[in-house]
């Protein structure tokens, strides 16, 4: 099989040659490494990546991911409400500023990248407070026909470039995260309790913009693409009660993938952390696949305890810990591939919880070699 046949085929429950294996995040396996003077990911340049990148590559599976959408996590304002500048840039650092006009002032967001380190840090919120989410919810909404555009021509690119060696992603926000995103979570947590009713009317306008946008992009014929909604965690516990995903979740991302199924377009939902009700609530909505699908102590749920949950109606992808690929002994990696796979491939992508963002050290070197061997010894090729 081809790397799109097998991606597909696990996330529609099909049988597959061998076990899909997914590296995540770190592991450019289409385009390869970046280079010493890239800023974030210079890294990849070194000796140890460089080797154990060669030594798994030929056995990961990928999907192409084209971008482009036009949504946002402020409220999904039309870009021409924003603006952004770089305020500081050093060698070890980059910081910018992001100005969005409201009708009734400006707002802020502050946001930093570090030198070898794949990821963004938010140095200050664009909303803290209820009065602030309300001037970003006054931003009058538009459909930005030219985002559409080129989020068109962005996945005509993609698909051209990926052939018969990868599916395409994209990726959709959970509409809870549009309004979560602006602020910081311990803002969020508390609105989310105080401003309950309000929280749902922007759960309804989100979910409208998001279809208004969907229902663009298809205008011109379909699309061969799967889509990843992304990050509702915030709403599993600890953070949130178990239930409070039944409440602002599913209503809203259901409706979403529901659209999305009626075109044939099979949807993974990804969201860390304590999982164990929200899986059933997936299976509920009709998502095809989940990941990381953790296990305790992040997580609450087992591999095996996850598959008696979700049964043959949802393709899980994991479940090894990022933190165990850094940290636990080789023997342990191949020991937790072999007991997963020991349950069979169907319905399964072998994936990490997350992957390196920055230097990766011998241990992990080891531990993703190990993976990769126990994968192709047990997993069927």
């Amino acid at each position: 099989m081809t790397g799109r046949q097998r991606l597909l085929a696990a996330m529609r429950g099909e049988a597959v040659d061998r076990v899909p294996v997914w590296l995540r995040e770190g592991f450019p396996v289409r385009h390869g490494p970046a280079g010493a003077d890239d800023f974030e990911n210079g890294w990849q340049a070194e000796p140890l990546y460089r080797g154990l990148f060669d030594y798994v590559r030929p056995h990961a599976d990928d999907w192409l991911n084209w971008g482009g959408l036009p949504q946002n996590r402020f409220l999904m304002i039309p870009p021409r409400a924003m603006r952004g500048e770089t305020i500081e840039a050093t060698p070890e650092f980059r910081r910018r500023r992001t100005i969005v006009e409201t009708p009734r002032g400006p707002l802020t967001a502050v946001t930093e990248v570090r030198r070898h380190t794949a990821t963004t840090w938010t140095v200050k919120p664009l909303v803290e407070d209820r009065r602030e989410l309300r001037m970003l919810a006054d931003v009058p909404w538009e459909l930005d026909a030219e985002a559409v555009a080129r989020a068109r021509a962005h996945y005509r690119r993609a698909l051209a470039e990926a052939g018969d060696r990868a599916p395409l992603m994209t990726d959709l926000s959970s509409p809870i995260v549009i309004i979560s995103g602006a602020m910081a979570l311990e803002t969020f947590l508390e609105l989310s309790l105080t401003e309950r009713a309000w929280f749902h009317e922007l759960l309804e306008e989100i979910t409208r913009r998001n279809l208004a946008m969907l229902e663009a992009l298809w205008a011109d014929g379909p699309l061969d693409t799967c889509v990843n909604i992304g990050g509702s965690e915030q709403c599993t516990p600890p953070m949130m009660a178990p239930e409070a995903y039944d409440e602002y979740v599913v209503p809203y991302e259901g409706r979403l993938i529901a659209w999305l199924k009626a075109r044939g377009v099979p949807v993974k939902v990804h969201c860390h952390g304590k999982v164990r009700r929200a899986l059933a609530c997936m299976v509920a909505e009709g998502a095809d696949a989940t990941d990381p699908v953790e296990p305790p102590p992040q997580g609450d749920v087992t591999y095996a305890e996850a598959r008696a949950v979700v049964g043959d109606r949802l393709t899980l992808i994991g479940n090894l810990q990022y933190a165990d690929l850094c940290h636990r002994r080789p023997t342990d990696i191949r020991e937790q591939v072999r007991e997963m796979l020991a349950m069979g491939t169907r319905r399964l992508i072998l994936g990490a919880s997350a992957g390196p963002m920055g230097p990766i050290t011998p241990r992990m070197a080891e531990n993703y070699r190990a993976w990769i061997d126990a994968a192709r010894e047990f997993g069927g090729g």
